[in-house]
């Protein structure tokens, strides 16, 4: 019998990843997105003789929404849906409470669906972020290297009060919705497990490609703005200094998944560094990037370096899942060509 496994923000940049990955290895998925006019998102990155194998379910509020029907039938779930962006009004009511009423409504809709169908969910895999590892407040930290065991501290209250730094509101909604996952794992002791996958920054592709603006995901997004800016423009200050390309992070996401072990986990990823003025140079020197994208590329000081940072230890992720890194070059060379044909197509 094939496995069913339930995709959360199924048309989302890493989700749809996590969609194809599932697909490849032989999986059916259900996807919840938002409305039936996001389901071309999914389905354009999957061969059509596969199409039959992905089934949807409406889930056009997280907040408030139930995943009861979604759950239906499914033997594993990868929850991926929550917010990233930064144009906010009001943090609670757009970041906070999306994040952790969505992960803890997915718990709680696998938690019940379980106590009535022999325990059929193995394992819930969780898309959390570096955000909820990272103390910002102790700024690059040289010689210091994160690992799982380090937790951020902030706190809901802070990102609440956190109307006019955006970012600040997105780091603690990934903490706080984290930590409710743990906090749910202690109090209700589910029969499922839990596995966690914090990322830094994630490049690369959309699968797909990008058909307007509107595709281009918030880390790429930045990106975008580097390589539109001009020649002369100045190479902006790079503020999370850590990648990782998508492909990778959805990679985690399965082998997480079918790591069927009886011990919920928390995994740590990324490739390595990098700031704009890498990317720049990226741009500048590839063979295979248009000239288009390097004529609005700014040039600034070709191989300038960050001042010394904090590390990122992914040797669990490495170990114990087989993950490897897809370099940076790649990543940016990939991204960048979908941005140079989204360049042109904005230009007709």
């Amino acid at each position: 019998m094939v496995e069913t496994i339930l995709v959360t923000g199924a048309n989302s940049f890493i989700g749809s990843w996590i969609v194809k990955y599932l697909i490849d290895k032989g999986y059916n998925v259900r996807g919840t997105v938002r409305s039936q006019a996001k389901e071309s998102q999914v389905l354009d990155g999957i061969e059509k003789e596969h199409h039959n194998r992905v089934s949807f379910a409406y889930i056009s509020d997280i907040t408030t929404d139930s995943f009861d029907e979604a759950v239906q039938g499914v033997d594993g779930i990868i929850h991926v849906a929550s917010p990233f962006h930064f144009k906010i009004t009001d943090p609670e009511k757009d970041l906070l409470l999306p994040a952790i009423r969505g992960t803890v409504g997915v718990l709680e809709a696998a938690h019940k669906y379980n106590q009535s169908n022999e325990n059929k969910i193995k394992r819930v895999v969780i898309t959390s972020s570096f955000a909820s590892i990272l103390d910002p407040s102790l700024g690059f930290r040289p010689g210091y290297s994160y690992t799982e065991k380090d937790w951020s501290p902030l706190t809901y209250e802070q990102g609440a009060a956190a109307k006019n730094d955006p970012p600040t509101a997105y780091r603690a909604s990934k903490v706080c919705a984290e930590r409710s996952a743990w906090e749910f794992i202690d109090k209700e002791k589910p029969s499922f497990t839990i596995a966690t996958i914090c990322e830094p920054m994630v490049f690369g592709p959309r699968l797909g490609g990008f058909q307007s603006l509107n595709d281009v995901n918030t880390s790429n997004a930045s990106v975008w703005s580097l390589v539109t800016s001009g020649k002369d423009a100045q190479v902006p200050e790079t503020r999370v200094v850590t990648e990782v390309d998508v492909r990778d992070v959805a990679y985690t996401h399965v082998a997480a998944l079918e790591q069927l072990t009886d011990t919920n986990e928390r995994y740590l990823i990324a490739a390595g560094s990098w700031n704009f003025q890498e990317i720049a140079d990226i741009v500048h020197e590839s063979t295979v990037i248009p000239e288009s994208i390097k004529n609005t590329t700014p040039v600034g000081t070709k191989g300038q370096q960050s001042p010394d940072h904090y590390k990122i230890d992914s040797s669990k992720a490495q170990k114990e899942l087989g993950v490897t890194f897809i370099p940076l070059k790649k990543s940016i060379e990939d991204l960048v060509l979908q941005l140079a044909k989204l360049q042109e197509k904005l230009k007709q």
